[in-house]
């Protein structure tokens, strides 16, 4: 009977304080196991891709690349202004014929006493002209004949007139050959004078590039054989006239 009593005071009990107990519990489970979070997936590594040897190169600074080289110009270009004659790749200065050189019309110029300073080894020859302005009229360039005067008429040691040596005399000839005028790239106030017939080339002799009036002569070496380069001289009390040298004799 006592058994039954305490059973019966114990099961009140329990009921009167469950709710106490199920609260304390209830705190202690949170103590023991804290809220669990998802987990986050861990990050997976990437594969990075290596650069190819021509990506590299072309991702490189540009200081750390190598430098272009420089166009070289196709031709040697003069530094200082004047006239210059271009024959197997180099530039020979052309010193200018002391005055004005006549107009075509005129067949023959003054004598010229003086022997031309530059002479070329090829007469495969072009023309750079380089002047301050830039300007060179192209009806007015050419290229012209100068003749070694071979004899002249005058008076032997017996006072009689006769053929003598002109000794170093020439003279301008009115006849000229055709070249064209260009432009340079990239150079403003330059310009070339090449032949217009390709393979042109001059024969051995002496000639002179007019460039606005102005003569600049030269001369080819070579055995001359160009009867254009040939006159003889008479003189005369009104003046001294010329003529085309003989043929030489076989």
């Amino acid at each position: 009977m006592i058994t039954i009593l305490l059973l019966i005071a114990g099961v009140g009990t329990a009921v009167v304080y469950w709710p106490r107990l199920k609260a304390h519990l209830t705190a202690l489970s949170q103590v023991a196991m804290p809220e669990r979070t998802p987990k986050s997936p861990e990050p997976q590594a990437t594969a990075i891709p290596t650069p190819s040897v021509s990506e590299t190169a072309e991702r490189l600074p540009e200081s750390a690349k190598e430098p272009a080289q420089a166009a070289q110009p196709s031709i040697p270009l003069p530094t200082t202004f004047g006239v210059y004659a271009l024959s197997e790749g180099q530039l020979h200065e052309l010193r200018p014929v002391p005055g004005k050189i006549p107009d075509r019309r005129v067949a023959i110029s003054a004598a010229i006493n003086t022997p031309s300073a530059t002479t070329l080894m090829d007469g495969d020859v072009k023309f750079i002209v380089f002047r301050p302005d830039g300007g060179v009229d192209a009806s007015g360039t050419e290229v012209r004949v100068i003749a070694k005067v071979s004899r002249s008429m005058g008076v032997d040691a017996t006072g009689k007139a006769a053929m003598v040596s002109a000794g170093d005399s020439w003279v301008i000839r009115s006849m000229s050959y055709p070249y064209k005028v260009g432009p340079i790239d990239d150079q403003s106030r330059m310009l070339l004078l090449q032949p217009e017939q390709d393979g042109f080339t001059l024969a051995p002799g002496r000639y002179v590039v007019v460039v606005k009036g102005m003569g600049y002569d030269f001369t080819v070496a070579g055995t001359i054989t160009d009867p254009n380069q040939c006159v003889e001289r008479i003189n005369a009390a009104n003046g001294a006239f010329y003529s085309p040298c003989p043929p030489p004799r076989r």
